[in-house]
């Protein structure tokens, strides 16, 4: 994938909202196939691997989502924000680098899809650590999940729950001017 579409997908997400302005949103991309094989190696579950038929033809570009508290903490802590009371991470009632760190991922998801790509976001549940020590990611962060990027196949069909479970209707979700 060039270089140049997999920035401007990432400038979108860059720009997506971010409390205070505190721009905490750090984006490790791994877009190359060593890196990439890296990725699948370092978090590939022993009891429940990756199949790997679907690696290979899984996406090109991995890009990690990591927000850095510390970022929204000292923003928080300057002059025109430090009457908010949040100039320590236990004070904020949600966690907004996260919040801004899913919306910036959704927006790296949308830029993806107008490029003509595909995109997955999906989470690691075996060797975080590792593949973050790998890539040089500081200790204090994670992701809060990974996206994948690529060109779609020609075969694509829809898989996985979206197949078995049915969507709940509009009206089950949606509370007018109260619940």
């Amino acid at each position: 994938m060039p270089q140049d579409t997999v920035d401007r997908i990432l400038d979108a997400g860059r720009r997506a909202p971010s409390a205070g302005f505190s721009q905490g949103q750090e984006f490790v991309v791994l877009d190359t196939p060593a890196s990439v094989a890296a990725f699948w190696e370092i978090t590939r579950d022993p009891e429940f691997g990756w199949d790997l038929e679907d690696v290979a033809a899984g996406p090109t570009v991995i890009v990690l989502p990591i927000p850095d508290p510390e970022r929204y903490v000292a923003r928080y802590s300057e002059k025109d924000k430090i009457a908010f009371g949040m100039d320590d991470a236990a004070n904020w009632p949600v966690r907004f680098w996260e919040v801004d760190a899913a919306m910036a991922s959704m927006l790296i998801l949308l830029a993806a899809v107008d490029e003509g790509l595909g995109g997955w976001f999906f989470g690691i549940t075996h060797g975080e650590r590792e593949l973050l020590d790998r890539f040089g990611v500081p200790a204090h962060l994670r992701p809060i999940g990974i996206l994948g990027l690529g060109y779609r196949a020609a075969d694509e069909r829809p898989q996985g729950s979206v197949t078995t479970r049915r969507r709940r209707p509009l009206e089950e979700q949606i509370h007018r001017n109260g619940w």
